[in-house]
């Protein structure tokens, strides 16, 4: 726990830390409970930004200028904190402000005065990296959010009807559905959804959820994805299917009891069409859990700043958010292949921070991974303690491909049990599912624009008059097959 972590500092002789948070008024109140739980309840507090310096009292004490600040500071005969809340934007290129905190990190090293950056970036040149404890703050857990609803609802206008109506099950959910947000997100997003209500139904935790999704569209590079489509709704995909349901349980505390950790993630592999991305969809379906896709073209495009950090806001986020399925669509795409590992620059910068994670993670984040071309991805991003497992997705098999049918008939309110589907089935051989799908729509608009009732013979013509990946890519496809057969688990019963 970060306060933990802090009263331990607080203890320790160094003398300088560097707080990652865009939560300055929370860090500030975790500060202060870390102090009093190191023994330090008398120390002055003093603030330091780019507009104000305060010592509490709104004196103006402490100097605008941050290096006769720290001298100042220094020269206290009493225990003291000095938080600074904006110093990232000015230490850059300031050789005289880099020297101040060094000389400060010796002089205060034996003292009970600590010196505290806060900001939602590390920004810190190379020579002060040796000087600084580095931690990155934690958004709210679920005790501390759970603090934060009994207050909103003791300020709340029908305070003791809200009070009567929230059962441990909605409360629950009310705290488990504001993960991933600041204190102050949470406080909003639950005076939202109680606003103007006397009782708390499962509407206020659906409004909940709502402002989570603007959460993550905040991130700027990830994408709250509604899933509706279960494991049930794929054709095929047998293997698949059960090594998912063996794991169906795995985000509950049931799987702890037993010393299981839940999966890291898995990569799909294969064929375009196949259904790789509807297979991550229908994981997060299947196991009740939020989706994020990571965009890795907006990672890339700066606008939401340099690829590594905006990486690792991402990462935060998930997190945040977990237990969820992180979605990487394409992966050889984004993350760096042989060629640009070897090449270094930023795509290696994000692959060496996305598999430090993935090895890494303990929160409850499941990822999963899409590729075409697997054999680009450098070999350490497949190995056994990253991705749980590699499946490999081919062309599907008569049965699988009678399914798939089905699927979208019923979808669009066609009755298979009026066709021969073994017939039909015959006439898909070769076709991906995509494939299929778009078939039976073609089949559908034809009847349509004619006034004409569907029959198998127009179903079939319009399959069989598709040109199908699987000759147009025959030589790709079946050196992806020669690649995955003794490489990849089966996703089908026979695949390869």
């Amino acid at each position: 726990m970060i306060v933990k972590t802090l009263q331990r500092f607080f203890q320790g002789k160094s003398a300088l830390m560097y707080l990652i948070s865009s939560e300055e008024d929370r860090v500030e109140r975790l500060l202060r409970v870390a102090a009093d739980q190191a023994g330090l309840n008398s120390a002055r507090f003093l603030t330091w930004s780019c507009v104000t310096s305060s010592n509490g009292d709104r004196s103006s004490e402490i100097v605008p200028d941050p290096v006769a600040c720290l001298s100042h500071f220094v020269a206290l005969q009493e225990n003291a904190v000095l938080i600074f809340k904006d110093l990232h934007l000015l230490i850059e290129e300031n050789p005289q402000l880099i020297r101040q905190l060094k000389e400060c990190s010796v002089e205060l090293r034996n003292s009970r005065k600590k010196i505290f950056f806060v900001s939602p970036r590390l920004v810190l040149p190379d020579e002060l990296i040796p000087f600084f404890k580095i931690e990155d703050v934690p958004l709210p857990r679920f005790d501390e959010l759970l603090n934060i609803l009994k207050t909103v609802i003791q300020g709340h206008p029908s305070s003791e009807s809200l009070k009567k109506s929230l059962t441990r099950d909605l409360r629950d959910k009310m705290v488990r559905a504001a993960s991933g947000f600041t204190a102050t997100e949470a406080s909003d997003a639950f005076e939202t959804a109680l606003l103007n209500q006397e009782s708390i139904t499962l509407k206020a935790v659906d409004a909940v959820l709502e402002e989570k999704e603007a959460l993550v569209r905040k991130s700027g590079v990830l994408e709250y994805v509604s899933t509706r489509a279960g494991s049930w709704q794929i054709g095929g995909l047998v293997n698949l299917k059960k090594w998912l349901n063996e794991r169906n349980r795995a985000f509950s505390p049931d799987a702890a009891k037993h010393g299981l950790t839940p999966p890291k993630g898995v990569l799909v592999m294969g064929i375009s069409g196949c259904g790789k991305s509807l297979c991550i969809k229908a994981i997060a379906s299947q196991w009740k859990l939020p989706l994020l896709r990571l965009d890795m073209g907006k990672l890339y495009d700066g606008l939401a700043g340099q690829p590594e950090e905006a990486m690792r806001n991402a990462i935060k986020t998930a997190e945040a958010v977990a237990p969820c399925v992180l979605w990487i669509d394409e992966i050889e795409a984004g993350i760096a292949n042989q060629n640009q590992k070897q090449a270094g620059g930023k795509e290696a910068r994000v692959l060496a921070l996305f598999l430090t994670w993935m090895q890494e993670k303990t929160s409850p984040v499941f990822v999963g991974a899409t590729a075409n071309e697997v054999e680009v991805l450098p070999p350490e991003l497949m190995r056994k303690g990253r991705f749980d497992e590699l499946f490999y997705m081919g062309l599907p098999l008569k049965d699988e491909r009678l399914q798939i049918l089905s699927i979208h008939m019923k979808r669009r309110k066609v009755d298979p049990a009026r066709f021969d589907m073994e017939y039909l089935a015959e006439s898909t051989e070769g076709l991906n599912g995509a494939e299929i799908e778009q078939g039976v729509i073609s089949a559908i608009f034809e009847s349509t624009s004619k006034n004409v009732e569907l029959t198998e013979h127009v179903l079939a013509n319009s399959l069989r008059s598709i040109v199908p990946l699987s000759r147009t890519m025959r030589e790709r496809i079946q050196k992806i097959e020669a690649w995955a057969r003794d490489r990849a688990q089966k996703a089908s019963l026979e695949t390869l």
